[in-house]
């Protein structure tokens, strides 16, 4: 059961090519990763807008993949993210996946990273959904 779980989890992830989504509005302008106890992985990610607006609330997926294509896996922004227009904000992810410990392995010039916002709700209570 556990690994038909995964499966389609990993298959969501690999579907993001398909699903409509902004790859525009949040940009990473940098990460890092730290090894934890218990082969932990913290990552930390910062983003920074291009919405012509503050944020209130965002569904959005940042996703890392490998030199080779690979994929590496995806970690949330905080859905309650208040994100000013223009700003930037810091995701800290304290207990990323398991398969991000190649993060602690991998060159950094080694890793692409992008950001897919599906839904975002601004300040002024205006919606778009991509």
């Amino acid at each position: 059961m556990l690994r038909l779980l995964l499966a389609m989890t990993l298959g969501a992830v690999a579907g993001e090519a398909s699903a409509g989504c902004n790859k525009d509005l949040l940009n990473v302008e940098g990460w890092s990763a730290k090894s934890m106890a218990e082969r932990r992985v913290v990552v930390s990610m910062d983003l920074r807008s291009t919405a012509p607006k503050p944020i209130r609330i965002i569904e959005a997926l940042v996703y890392f993949r490998d030199a080779l294509d690979g994929d590496i896996g995806a970690l949330p922004v905080e859905r309650d993210a208040h994100i000013p227009a223009g700003g930037s904000y810091t995701r800290l992810m304290k207990s990323a996946p398991a398969n991000f410990d190649r993060l602690l392995k991998l060159r950094k010039q080694d890793v692409e990273t992008h950001v897919c916002v599906f839904a975002v709700l601004y300040e002024d209570g205006t919606e778009e959904t991509f």
